[in-house]
């Protein structure tokens, strides 16, 4: 397989390129933050057409942290499905609007990313949904949280009116900024009432502006804060609050729905051959492959019902939300 990385660190760019190899590299890319699957991209990433193999199927998947972090955490799976398919595969990891651009360009064949970004993408490329990760113990979903200190005299959601709060990012995240967006719209309550709204693109970094005061409330994802907590960058799960909280048969609680997870899709003008191969080995791989362990999967299942997605970006009115259903 053909890896692309490439990173800004301040001015110098850093580019390197693994082929047919594994390959680690330390501190190239990224801020520090452990893995968050809805932080908004902490670096630019580029791809660079003079590495590319243009006979190579082409996997683009949203890079949070970095493409180094990207390819480490998928990488292992786009090689299981060249070894499956017996034929080249690169993965191109891709900044959120590069992610779009790269869609509309035809540059890739398939896309992994979040979901609220792959429905938008899907509402205006009509690209199919093929398989959903399956995360270890939480299965094909999840949801947000908004946080508060535990000492804080904020209670309910009305609280936030008023509110000094910090979410990844407006457009683009999703159990990081708009699962809980849409909970407040629905609650009646909307981001024009806050004091204060920015974004903080990492979800490490807006639980700890919400210990230290720094902000009153706070949105992050299912699992972040148990996440925190297990590496020791959280002292304990009862330093926070989660407003409106809900629990159920969900491991974690939760504030707002429950949402599906990361999606794979394939572009309208894949091969239809390639993407049945590709459905088929992601929907068949064995639980416990050590493909799967990088991205904390359990397994793929088949796509869920992702309308209420399609739902939440209208009523936001998301990037995607006016075309044509």
């Amino acid at each position: 397989m053909v890896r692309t990385f490439a990173c800004m660190i301040g001015r110098t760019f850093v580019l390197a390129v693994a082929v047919g190899a594994s390959i680690a590299l330390t501190g190239a890319c990224g801020t520090g933050d452990g893995d968050v699957a809805d932080s908004a991209p902490a670096t630019t990433v580029f791809s660079v057409s003079s590495v590319r193999d243009d006979h190579a199927v082409r996997v683009g998947v949203l890079a949070i942290r970095s493409a180094v972090a990207a390819n480490g955490q998928y990488g292992p799976i786009v090689d299981y499905l060249e070894d499956e398919l017996q034929r080249p595969f690169e993965l191109v990891p891709l900044a959120q609007d590069e992610l779009f651009e790269a869609v509309a360009d035809g540059e890739i064949d398939f896309v992994l990313s979040n979901p609220l970004s792959s429905v938008q993408v899907q509402r205006l490329y009509d690209t199919e949904f093929l398989a959903t990760i399956d995360r270890v113990g939480t299965g094909p979903e999840f949801g947000g949280l908004i946080i508060v200190r535990a000492d804080s005299d904020m209670e309910t959601l009305d609280d936030l009116r008023g509110a000094d709060v910090t979410c990844v990012a407006f457009e683009t995240a999703a159990a990081g900024c708009n699962f809980q967006v849409m909970h407040l719209r629905e609650a009646g309550i909307d981001t024009s009432e806050f004091a204060r709204f920015t974004e903080t693109p990492s979800q490490d970094n807006i639980v700890l502006a919400v210990l230290t005061g720094d902000v009153d409330a706070g949105f992050v994802r299912t699992g972040q804060l148990e996440r925190m907590v297990a590496e020791g960058t959280l002292a304990s799960l009862d330093d926070v609050r989660i407003l409106d909280r809900h629990e159920g048969d969900y491991p974690y609680p939760h504030t707002t729905p429950l949402y599906p997870e990361w999606p794979v899709a394939a572009l309208a003008e894949t091969d239809g051959d390639v993407a049945a191969a590709v459905a088929d080995a992601l929907l068949t791989i064995e639980a416990g492959h050590p493909a799967l362990a990088n991205a904390n999967a359990a397994g793929f299942v088949a796509p869920p019902d992702y309308g209420p997605l399609d739902r939440l970006v209208v009523e936001l009115e998301l990037r995607s939300w006016d075309a044509a259903d």
